[in-house]
């Protein structure tokens, strides 16, 4: 369950953020395809999480889900969430760290793969 809500917050985060970047290229002239979009898409989406799990603890879409990012040592801090969100930059780098999760073993079953290198966990958030 706990993965069927990670999940279903970043197709929320990915609706929110990435959704209104496709349009704003689709009126644009310059914009040559679905290379920009992925590019400037990605970085929109990584800059979005890495800064709203900092300053909130949560994306919108983790919100929504009940789900809250943590440090497991102390404070989280901007250059965990930076780590923790890098590969969401590009769609199969995501899709590469998902495999890599379900490899890699670890002592945290909430855990991916960046979460163990930025010493992050995701929890149920607290009624």
């Amino acid at each position: 369950m706990h993965w069927a809500k990670r999940f279903v917050g970043l197709l929320l985060d990915s609706i929110f953020v990435v959704a209104p970047v496709f349009v704003v290229f689709a009126f644009m002239d310059w914009w040559n395809g679905w290379g920009w979009f992925t590019i400037i898409g990605g970085i929109v989406l990584f800059l979005y999480s890495a800064i709203f799990e900092y300053a909130f603890g949560a994306t919108i879409g983790k919100a929504i889900v009940g789900l809250k990012v943590v440090s497991i040592q102390r404070r989280l801090v901007l250059p965990s969430t930076l780590i923790r969100n890098i590969t969401k930059i590009f769609a199969l780098l995501l899709l590469l760290e998902f495999i890599v999760t379900l490899v890699v073993e670890t002592t945290d079953a909430h855990q991916r793969y960046v979460d163990k290198l930025a010493k992050t966990t995701v929890i149920e958030k607290r009624p």
